[in-house]
């Protein structure tokens, strides 16, 4: 199988990580759009209720004068009224967290799917198997095990990026470009595993 050049992957990876960000104002993740794919319910009623608030402000306000006197008592708006002259005129007036639809996370998901198809179509490489590489059948078996070690392997990676905050898109792309520690930590870890899970892989077919 003949690949495509390295540098016009890293051009494609690039254009599409600022595309995203300048069009969406988000970081790139295939692990985050999948969670907002799946939660696509939850993210709605959260929708929901931000929405219900900033329509709400009077009520919104009541409700945290109210906690305000039970936390601290009267004596707090002696200090709220000296200080609403100066900080109200200047503070932001904040209408809640913009959210990308779940829908457009799908579209990316499923570009995703198509801009492979069309990879393989155009290489003449297209076939569907439902068997895996001799590989991974030494490794895993032939049988049930090669499914349930895939199965395995998927839990662990969608429990790895939720842990993680991000997976190799959001971290080693969008991350490391920004010079995130978080990111450059998680790059560090994950990369550093695979490579000494694939010596321990080679090691076992010896």
């Amino acid at each position: 199988m003949e690949y495509w050049p390295w540098w016009l992957g890293a051009i494609g990876l690039a254009a599409v990580s600022v595309l995203n960000f300048l069009l969406l104002g988000r970081l790139l993740g295939v692990s985050g759009s999948w969670a907002k794919v799946v939660g696509w319910r939850d993210n709605q009623e959260r929708s929901a209720e931000l929405k219900s608030l900033a329509e709400n402000k009077s009520g919104m306000d009541d409700a945290l004068l109210a906690e305000t006197l039970a936390e601290f008592g009267e004596a707090s708006l002696q200090e709220l009224g000296n200080e609403s002259d100066t900080e109200i005129s200047s503070s932001p007036v904040i209408t809640g967290e913009q959210h990308t639809p779940w829908t457009v996370h799908f579209v990316f998901l499923f570009f995703m799917f198509i801009g492979g198809l069309l990879a393989a179509l155009m290489s003449g490489n297209f076939k569907l198997e439902l068997t895996l590489s001799p590989i991974h059948s030494q490794i895993f078996g032939a049988d049930w095990e090669v499914w349930l070690a895939l199965l395995s392997g998927g839990v662990m990676v969608g429990f790895g990026t939720q842990m993680a905050g991000g997976c190799t898109s959001g971290h080693g792309l969008s991350g490391c470009a920004r010079l995130i520690p978080a990111s450059l930590v998680a790059t560090v870890t994950f990369m550093l595993s695979a490579m000494l899970l694939s010596f321990m892989m080679e090691a076992s077919l010896r």
